[in-house]
Formats: C-alpha cells, sequence, structure tokens
C-alpha cells in the first residue's frame, strides 16, 4: 500500500523538532504559503526558490538529504538535486 501525503502530518512533524517557525519566514520570503511549499507544482518560480532555500537551510543546519526527503516526503534524488551547487 502507496501511504498517502499529509500536509497536517507534515506541520505536526515540523513543529514537533522545531522547524515550523524558520521554515514559515523563508516562505514568506518568497511570497508562498507552507502549504505551496509541500504540495505546489515545483515547476512554478517561487516555489522552487523556496523549496531550494528551505532545503539548504535545513542542509546547513545539519540535517541530512535523507532526513530532508523525509520531512518533505519526497525522493532523496530531488532533494540532492536541488541543494547541490550551481555548475559552472
Amino acid at each position: 500500500m502507496i501511504a498517502k501525503r499529509s500536509y497536517g502530518k507534515f506541520i505536526k512533524r515540523i513543529d514537533s523538532i522545531g522547524l515550523l517557525k524558520g521554515a514559515e519566514s523563508r516562505c514568506r520570503a518568497f511570497h508562498i504559503s507552507l502549504r505551496d511549499l509541500y504540495e505546489g507544482q515545483g515547476r512554478t518560480p517561487s516555489i522552487a526558490s523556496a523549496r531550494r532555500a528551505v532545503y539548504r537551510w535545513l542542509r546547513d543546519g545539519g540535517k541530512s538529504i535523507n532526513e530532508i526527503a523525509r520531512l518533505f516526503d519526497r525522493a532523496p534524488s530531488g532533494i540532492m538535486k536541488m541543494t547541490r551547487a550551481p555548475g559552472p
């Protein structure tokens, strides 16, 4: 059985580990909601930029790629692509 993604569970998870306020403030900087960050279309430039900023913030804060992927119910390969340094 495939588990469904749940925005409510996502909010509870990040709040329980103390990351809710930081994620909200980064979303506000990009003029999107946390729901957009979690569920929105990744091809939208503002959502993609906000995700990149939040993923990098979490990675720089000591979270592994796998931990970030579990938090957001995403594949680790997608998180890795978003957080790697831009090429030449």
